[in-house]
Order: structure tokens, then sequence, then C-alpha cells
């Protein structure tokens, strides 16, 4: 009986613990406390009652009646106490049981938010590999743009070397009509120039020199906003009508051609200059 009590009360004190301790509810708090209190008195009545039995064997003086009576007390009082420890052993298991649920509970929280945070990071790693091949393609792409650029430059140079190399039109289609008869007939080249000679101020000569550039490097067009956008950087400016106004005034030099199918079909501008003298 007494090592029965023992052992509730150290179960008692074992639940009393904080980490243990928080995870009962209030009302499971107060009943916890109220057994415990008592068992406590459970306790000190069978202290008591050893104490009582100790006397009254030592006391050979007392009448037969008394000890009769102390003993059928202190049976009833047994009985009552067994019942009591029965209850309280009951509401132990109990609490045994809830406490195991709880710690199945806390073990499976942490198991799934250890696999939350396995997936965070097995995310995280793999936008760090996205944003990193995203850096690179960029990277690339400014560098095929300076490739770009720095050819544009270079045949705009050529360009203006070949125009200062090659002998005034006034020298190609003019003649004088105080020449001698045995005049030279005309090449096909100079009729072409002599009948369709355009006047156009420096402006648009570079304009037209930077064009030819820059659609000759993109041999399947352009459209007129990429154009624009390019032309921009060299004339601020210039507008992006202009620039299709002064393609359409040299048709055997620029043409325009449509690409896709349906809703995707856009107009692009492509340089047909190399095309005209072929042709000739």
């Amino acid at each position: 009986m007494s090592s029965t009590v023992s052992q509730i009360e150290r179960v008692f004190t074992a639940a009393s613990h904080k980490k243990v301790w928080d995870h009962f509810t209030k009302a499971q708090r107060k009943n916890i406390e109220m057994w415990k209190k008592q068992s406590s008195e459970i306790k000190a009545v069978q202290l008591e009652d050893s104490l009582i039995e100790g006397e009254g064997e030592m006391d050979v003086s007392d009448s037969e009646e008394e000890p009769q009576r102390k003993k059928t007390r202190n049976q009833s009082d047994s009985n009552e106490d067994i019942e009591r420890l029965q209850s309280l052993k009951e509401e132990n298991d109990s609490l045994r049981c809830q406490l195991e649920a709880y710690k199945n509970e806390v073990d499976l929280l942490k198991s799934e938010t250890k696999a939350e945070l396995e997936a965070k990071e097995k995310q995280m790693k793999m936008l760090q590999q996205t944003l990193k091949g995203m850096q690179e393609q960029l990277m690339q792409s400014r560098k095929q743009q300076a490739q770009d650029d720095q050819k544009i430059k270079d045949l705009t140079v050529k360009l203006n070397a070949t125009k200062k190399e090659e002998p005034r039109e006034s020298e190609i289609i003019t003649l004088d009509k105080d020449d001698d008869i045995s005049e030279e007939p005309r090449t096909p080249k100079q009729h072409i120039l002599a009948s369709s000679f355009i006047q156009v101020t420096q402006k648009d000569a570079k304009l037209i020199g930077l064009i030819a550039t820059f659609l000759h490097i993109h041999p399947f067009g352009a459209s007129v906003d990429y154009l624009w956008s390019y032309l921009q950087k060299m004339e601020p400016g210039i507008k992006p009508n202009e620039v299709e106004v002064l393609m359409q005034r040299f048709p055997q030099v620029f043409k325009q051609e449509l690409f896709g199918i349906g809703a995707n079909m856009e107009r692009r501008w492509q340089f047909s200059g190399f095309n005209v003298y072929r042709a000739h």
C-alpha cells in the first residue's frame, strides 16, 4: 500500500516538471494538483495509522473493546484509501496516455517542420541556379550586343572611307555639250545614277549609311522600331516615321517584306542595295 502511494507521488512529481506541465490543459492541471493533494493526505493518514497501531501494541492496559473499534475504523479507512488509490491509479494511466499522445504529436510536428524546411531549401537552391543562368545569359547578350555595335561601327567607317574614294556623281553623269562628237555612250551604271538622281541632305546621307550598315548585319530584316532604337543613339531627335519615310524614298536600296503568319505577322525592312547592282 505504501509503495503504491509513493509510486503515484513520483508520477505527479514528474508531471509537475515544466516541459511536461505545459502540455496539459488548465482543467487537467487543476485535477493533477487535486489528486496530488489527495495522495499526500492518504500518505499522512497511513503514517498516522501506523503510529496509532504502534501505540496500541505498546499499551497493554487498554480494554479489548477499544482496539477492536480502532481496528474496525482502520479497516474502513483502509478500504476508502484503497478506492481512492485505485481511482488515482486510473487517472494516472490516463495521464500517461495523454502524455504519450502529446509526445507523438510533438515528434510529428518536428518531422513535418523538417520536411518543410528541406523543401524550402531545395526550392531556394533551384531559384539560385535559375538566377545564375539568367545572369549568364544576360552577360552573353551584352557581349553579343557589344560585338554587334562594334561591327556596325567598323562597317560605318568602311562605308565612309568607300564614299571618299568614289568619284563625285557630277563627274559620272555630267557631260559638256561642247565636247567632241566622239563622245562615249553612258554605261548602264551611269544611266541608273543619272535617271534616279535624288537630292539628299548631309543628315539623310548619314542616316542612309547607318541604316544600310545596320540592315546589312541583320539579313532577315528589322522593324522600324528596332531601327529607330538604334538610330536615336546617334540622332536623339529622330522619330520613327522619319526613318520609315526616308527608306521609302529609296526603294532600290531598302525594301519592305512581311514575316510571320496571322497575328504574328510583322513588317520588316531589308537592305537590297547590292541586289540592284547585281541585277544590272
